[in-house]
């Protein structure tokens, strides 16, 4: 039970930390073109992370098998290069309410997908708590609904679909193509193919941007960034996503604009209101509610032995 329990708490906590870093990071992330920011960042996580490896997991990057790096280039792909690029595209032309709509039914997405591919059972609490998961983003965009003018585009909406299913696909991948390295190891490899991935993106910034130019503050969100989004967050992920079902995984996802609103608020002096409160408690009952089944799982499992 202890360790389902922790699962749920580390899966948790990397959608926590993604969504307490954007509010730290998005004056960088405007002032700095958009693939070199996340290739520096890959490569912090990088720099950070690779020694760990080896002095504490003890891994020798010349043995991984080519199994273990399918799984770390599919979870590098979907979950930072293609939700990067499909985000990216998409947020200039969508409001922030579409956008806040459209990933809010990322739980919603993984419940299905996890019950086609991993044969997950559907069952009664585990659609209640992700449906709660789901109306508590929408909930949360229903203060700023009315003061959004810009205009939906079809491509618009469909690549924040598409950023939605690489997402959903993370968490389905993790399940899938289980690994035998440790989870930090699984992190340093993640992160170290997201830096080459993004290095062809990168390139073409590069040639009119000057990395002299970044000034002390950026590199230190830099910094915290490449340690609170990309590091942190995997190594949580990789700890807690092999202990609990891919649904209940996939409710936590809706934490991150929780995650966000809440820091806002409580560090750079932003409104927040009852109907975010609301949200925020939906959230935290969809958790609950996820946690009572993993409880009732544990107690039982025992007695058919």
């Amino acid at each position: 039970m202890l360790r389902k329990h922790s699962g749920v708490i580390c899966v948790a906590m990397c959608y926590i930390l993604i969504g307490i870093s954007y509010p730290v990071a998005k004056e960088a992330m405007e002032s700095i073109p958009t693939w070199t920011f996340t290739l520096l960042t890959f490569l912090i996580a990088v720099v950070a992370l690779f020694p760990l490896s080896l002095f504490i997991d003890k891994t020798n990057w010349l043995t991984i098998p080519l199994r273990d790096w399918t799984a770390i280039s599919v979870q590098a792909l979907f979950g930072a290069v293609l939700f990067t690029v499909f985000l990216l595209y998409g947020l200039p032309t969508t409001t922030a309410v579409a956008a806040s709509v459209i990933t809010s039914v990322a739980p919603a997405v993984v419940l299905v997908l996890s019950a086609l591919f991993l044969k997950e059972k559907m069952q009664m609490k585990s659609l209640v708590s992700v449906l709660l998961a789901v109306i508590s983003v929408i909930v949360m965009t229903l203060p700023g609904a009315g003061e959004g003018t810009g205009h939906n585009s079809l491509s618009g909406l469909l690549f924040l679909t598409l950023s939605t299913l690489s997402t959903s696909a993370v968490i389905i991948f993790a399940q899938k193509l289980s690994s035998q390295l440790k989870p930090l190891t699984m992190a340093t490899g993640v992160c170290l193919v997201g830096a080459v991935l993004s290095v062809p993106l990168a390139l073409p910034e590069l040639r009119t941007f000057a990395l002299t130019s970044l000034t002390q503050s950026q590199i230190l969100v830099l910094v915290y960034y490449g340690i609170t989004v990309w590091a942190l967050p995997y190594v949580f992920f990789f700890h807690g996503i092999w202990r609990i079902p891919a649904s209940t995984a996939g409710m936590t996802v809706a934490l991150v604009p929780v995650a966000s609103v809440l820091t806002s608020a409580l560090f750079f002096s932003a409104a927040i209101t009852a109907t975010e409160l609301t949200a925020s408690g939906l959230i935290v009952a969809s958790i609950v509610i996820a946690e009572m089944k993993l409880r009732r799982r544990a107690l039982v499992a025992p007695v058919k032995s």
